[in-house]
């Protein structure tokens, strides 16, 4: 009689620890699933970075490009209280430029609107 008790409650251990590694296994199967969807998801943005740098890369060369022929096309030009344009200088140059483009009042003074123009005729080859 103890031995049937014994084997009811191992049977009952054993069915509870086959639900238990059912449960289990099933967990594993989605994790499995949620690795794999994440290792496609990886492979897609690694793609993508690498599409991106190569854009980025174009970009820099087109960049690289067209400000040299910036700096060519500008190298006999100079802006009042400025060295003439160069690699080193080429984003406050270029900064100035815009502030005298979009200051109105610059276009008053007949230096700078004769300036402006020099700059105009200056760029106007510059293919982008």
């Amino acid at each position: 009689l103890e031995n049937d008790e014994e084997i009811k409650q191992l049977n009952k251990e054993i069915s509870e620890l086959n639900e238990s590694n059912s449960e289990m296994e099933a967990a594993v199967v989605k994790l499995q699933s949620q690795i794999s969807s994440m290792e496609k998801n990886l492979k897609n943005i690694e793609e993508e970075n690498k599409i991106i740098e190569e854009q980025n890369e174009a970009l820099f060369l087109e960049l690289s490009g067209l400000s040299q022929a910036l700096i060519q096309s500008l190298a006999n030009i100079r802006l009042p209280h400025m060295e003439p344009i160069s690699e080193q200088n080429f984003d406050a140059y270029v900064n100035t430029l815009t502030d005298m483009y979009t200051n109105q009042e610059c276009y008053q003074n007949p230096d700078n609107k004769d300036l402006l123009e020099s700059i105009k005729q200056a760029v106007k080859g510059i293919q982008v």
